[in-house]
């Protein structure tokens, strides 16, 4: 199986905040290592694993590299560079991978690190041969509203909703015919939207909570919190 690691990500909006250092958030420390770290030691102590490629600026190849050749990391196969977009960067990875129809391909952006490679092992166990993918996600517990103009419009029946997170993992055909129907126009929020819009198959997986997505600096002391607990 292949692993794109997406960290080409700038995370403008996070920088700006006087909370965290000038860095993008893949290379914030947590208890005293950066972010990537975590997925990379993850991807790496995964046995189905053989490669991982990591979508990055590229100012920031040259450390992104010492990081893993500091920590082992003997996978990481290839850096690529990221596209404006994280769809972008994720696409230019792809293009790069030489694999057999049926081999697995897992996605992952570097700024979720709360994974581990039991984790991907699950994900991994529970797809099915008529499924073409699977993703990770947690079921909606809230209520959930429409809203148009400051006015709610209607409450949205939660019983079918999720909310999907990342790794997603996807056999090698189905990502290749479903970048082609893509074309180079479109854009999409995550790989198994494109998958999905292609018709075909994705199982979903339920993960957890704490699978928290580095989105503004409270994010760090919320992991850091949750790490202090185990």
């Amino acid at each position: 199986m292949i692993a794109i690691l997406t960290a080409a990500g700038k995370g403008e909006r996070f920088r700006k905040s006087s909370l965290v250092q000038s860095l993008p958030k893949q290379l914030i420390k947590i208890n005293r290592k950066p972010v990537i770290y975590y997925s990379l030691i993850a991807l790496e102590n995964c046995d189905e694993i053989d490669e991982i490629f990591v979508t990055c600026s590229n100012e920031y190849i040259v450390t992104i590299d010492k990081i893993a050749s500091k920590n082992n990391i003997s996978k990481l196969t290839m850096f690529v560079e990221g596209g404006k977009t994280r769809f972008e960067s994720v696409r230019n990875a792809f293009n790069q991978i030489i694999a057999g129809d049926d081999e697995l391909v897992l996605i992952h952006d570097a700024v979720r690190p709360n994974i581990t490679s039991g984790l991907i092992d699950d994900m991994i166990n529970n797809i099915g041969k008529n499924d073409d993918g699977i993703v990770i996600g947690t079921k909606i517990t809230d209520t959930v509203k429409k809203v148009k103009n400051g006015n709610i419009k209607e409450t949205i029946d939660r019983s079918e909703l999720w909310t999907v997170q990342t790794p997603q993992i996807f056999k090698y055909s189905v990502l290749k015919q479903s970048y082609k129907k893509a074309g180079r126009k479109k854009d999409f929020t995550d790989e198994s939207a494109m998958v999905e819009n292609s018709g075909f198959k994705v199982k979903i997986y339920e993960g957890s909570i704490e699978n928290i997505k580095i989105t503004v600096p409270e994010d760090i002391e919320l992991l850091n919190k949750l790490w202090k607990k185990k």
